[in-house]
């Protein structure tokens, strides 16, 4: 079988289609309440005090508990009076967004319940003539987690680490309310996990802000601002392809290229070592004692000018930068599910054994024939293809996105070795030689 045929095959069965597929929220009302599940999201509003009463932010599947109404769900007062509204209504628009409207006397108060992977909500009160005061959530144990500014108020916690910010051009902010609100007002709010680039989609006009106020309240790391560098170029090839799959696959790719020279260093000292084992098996059947046989070994590795670390160092060195890759394409998670459809995927948020096939069997083909090029014979290239016919199947449950990441990797990691293989003129085994087969015969 030709080699070459499998990789073209390999990088054609990445090829896609933009359509995109919108995901509908689902709303329920109940006896005094409402609620309204986006995909990243579940929200609970009272019906009778027009105020929101619980926030569950859900991340890669998992929902979690992060506002609970405290007398502190956008109720609005009047002159220290606080407002209830006499009716209600609901629908979903043409975006497909949640509209809750809360009916007063003499305005109205609306939830916009966006259907986006950016956690965010609006609030629109709208009462002509009228100075309002209204008292905004929080989610900090104590106020030293809180910060308000011009037009704005960020609280945080860590249990579980999430953010609660509310903006508005509107009226004046200080901790936990907004005072001199008159006329139309929009409250811009994000609930959700600690990520400054879903953040600044949700508030943009006091992104810069916010971040501050999580720097100084001591939510931010140096590692949150190298993490976050890598976030933003990865958030703009999706930007620039409209695409989470092929971004996943630039971004993967160009780092793959910077690491290059390392893992051609790892590789180049694997041929090294390759080339000298049969005088290395000599030194061991000559030498019985350890010792003596440790200081031939080491002789010849100085005469032939060869470190047998270097492969380790290199490795350990990469090991790390790939785990952060792996936490920089997780972070988007909440977006692959709003991230047009991807060659036959249609949602990169979900995994599972069939979502994921194709994915592991291009794994499976790269890590096949990288056995058969890196393997000094039949019986070693044996071992690895199990190997690499086992791990891919480990992963089957990973969504479909980090699955693209994987499985590119592993066709990456096989042209470059193909490259440098080739380079330094190493012959691999064949098919027939890892079926112990005899050798085909010349033309």
């Amino acid at each position: 079988m030709n080699k070459r045929a499998v990789i073209v095959a390999v990088f054609v069965m990445l090829l896609f289609s933009a359509i995109f597929s919108a995901k509908e929220p689902t709303v329920e009302a109940t006896s005094g309440l409402i609620n309204i599940e986006t995909t990243t999201m579940k929200f609970v509003l009272n019906t009778e005090l027009g105020v929101l009463e619980r926030i569950d932010m859900k991340v890669e599947g998992k929902s979690e508990l992060i506002y609970r109404y405290a007398n502190d769900g956008f109720d609005i007062f009047e002159d220290n009076e606080k407002l209830i509204p006499g009716d209600f209504d609901y629908y979903v628009d043409e975006n497909t967004d949640v509209v809750v409207e809360f009916y007063y006397e003499g305005g109205t108060k609306t939830f916009v319940i966006k259907n986006d992977p950016f956690y965010n909500f609006l609030v629109i009160t709208n009462f002509p003539g009228k100075t309002l005061k209204m008292k905004i959530p929080y989610i900090s144990v104590s106020a030293q987690d809180e910060r308000s500014g011009y037009g704005y108020h960020v609280s945080f916690s860590d249990k579980p680490t999430s953010v609660f910010v509310t903006t508005s051009d509107v009226g004046r902010f200080s901790l936990r309310e907004i005072t001199n609100i008159s006329g139309t007002a929009v409250v811009r709010n994000y609930a959700g996990p600690k990520k400054l680039v879903y953040i600044s989609e949700a508030v943009p006009n006091h992104y810069e802000e916010v971040k501050q106020s999580l720097d100084d309240i001591g939510a931010l790391s140096i590692f949150s601002y190298i993490h976050h560098g890598l976030v933003v170029s990865l958030y703009w090839f999706r930007e620039l392809t409209n695409s989470f799959g092929w971004a996943i696959i630039i971004f993967t790719l160009i780092i793959r290229l910077i690491l290059y020279p390392l893992y051609h260093i790892q590789t180049k000292s694997m041929i090294e070592m390759r080339r000298l084992q049969p005088e290395m098996e000599k030194i061991k059947k000559k030498y019985k004692d350890k010792q003596k046989q440790q200081e031939a070994l080491m002789k010849m590795y100085k005469k032939e000018g060869v470190n047998p670390g270097t492969g380790c160092l290199t490795l350990l060195i990469q090991l790390p930068v790939f785990f952060v890759l792996y936490s920089v394409i997780r972070y988007f998670s909440e977006m692959f599910a709003y991230s047009p459809r991807f060659f036959i995927w249609n949602d990169l948020s979900t995994g599972g054994f069939g979502q994921n096939i194709l994915l592991i069997l291009i794994s499976v083909a790269a890590g096949i024939y990288m056995a058969t090029i890196t393997s000094q014979d039949g019986r070693s290239a044996r071992q690895a293809m199990i190997m690499s016919l086992i791990f891919p199947f480990l992963f089957y449950s990973l969504p479909t996105g980090l699955f693209i990441y994987y499985a590119t990797n592993s066709v990456i990691q096989l042209l470059i070795t193909m490259i440098v293989y080739k380079r330094y003129d190493m012959k691999g085994v064949s098919f027939r030689e890892v079926l112990g087969l005899p050798a085909k015969p010349a033309k």
